[in-house]
């Protein structure tokens, strides 16, 4: 049976998890579960070497990995896929990539109703997904996005349903939300706002079952940014080029996506 290492450094909480996919869902060997904030490249590989060593196994018997791709901090999901990226090829293995908010919002899948994921995206934005929960299932309904807090909370309030929210956008901007969607919302507890190593192999698992993983290439995985960095938006104002937001990867000056 394979051995999947799952790994995601897209917030200020490392994660990482080790197990097995069968029919029904995940079998959990072990995971580890950080608050790590700007000091997940120091904690990452020893934590993953500790866990490996818990359960009396090597990096060799990894048969597959699973990434995080964002979105996030930046330079957290450059860490996590590099890393992801250099184990996987080192190994001759797959490597399959997981949306860190479907990987929050997988640890939510025992309720029923609509739950929403805020990442905080700085600038005064949010990355914010919207999911359905129902039947032990959870269901993305939104595409990878960016916006001002205020805009997420208005269109999820024409749902006109009660939900859930979590992610730590909410660090900031929990007041917004409350303000917006009023007895609507009920705000989830601090302790479920990141992905953990479990969720994130379920969310690899569910990949899979819904025939979604793509081919396991490693070299062509491509991280979730949403958006530009300052540098690339600099870059296109003084050439003239639009500021164009990509889906994944970071764009190139000339519209190109590169991992």
């Amino acid at each position: 049976m394979t051995l999947y290492l799952a790994l995601d450094t897209s917030t200020e909480e490392l994660a990482v998890g080790l197990g097995s996919f069968t029919p029904e869902g995940v079998h959990l060997i072990g995971e580890v579960n950080l608050d790590v904030p700007r000091a997940s490249l120091t904690h990452l590989v020893p934590s993953i070497q500790r866990l490996l060593e818990s359960v009396d196994l090597e990096v060799h018997d990894v048969g597959a990995v699973i990434v995080g791709r964002g979105p996030g901090s930046f330079t957290g999901v450059r860490i996590g896929v590099s890393t992801a990226k250099g184990i996987a090829q080192g190994l001759d293995v797959p490597l399959y990539g997981v949306g860190t908010l479907d990987a929050i919002a997988q640890r939510f899948a025992g309720r029923e109703g609509l739950l929403g994921v805020v990442g905080d995206a700085m600038r005064k934005e949010v990355y914010p997904a919207l999911f359905r929960c129902a039947d032990g299932e959870v269901r993305r309904l939104t595409p990878h996005a960016v916006a001002p807090p205020a805009d997420v909370a208005e269109q999820w309030r024409t749902y006109g349903e009660p939900i859930v929210v979590a992610g730590n956008g909410l660090a900031k901007y929990a007041g917004v939300f409350e303000s917006v969607l009023g007895d609507a919302l009920s705000l989830a507890h601090e302790a479920m706002w990141a992905p953990t190593g479990q969720a994130l192999l379920v969310a690899g698992w569910r990949s899979r079952a819904d025939g979604l993983s793509g081919d396991g290439e490693a070299a062509s995985l491509l991280p979730v940014y949403t958006r530009l960095s300052d540098a690339e938006v600099n870059e296109r104002v003084r050439s003239g080029a639009p500021v164009t937001n990509p889906d994944s990867g970071v764009a190139g000056p000339a519209g190109e996506v590169r991992p």
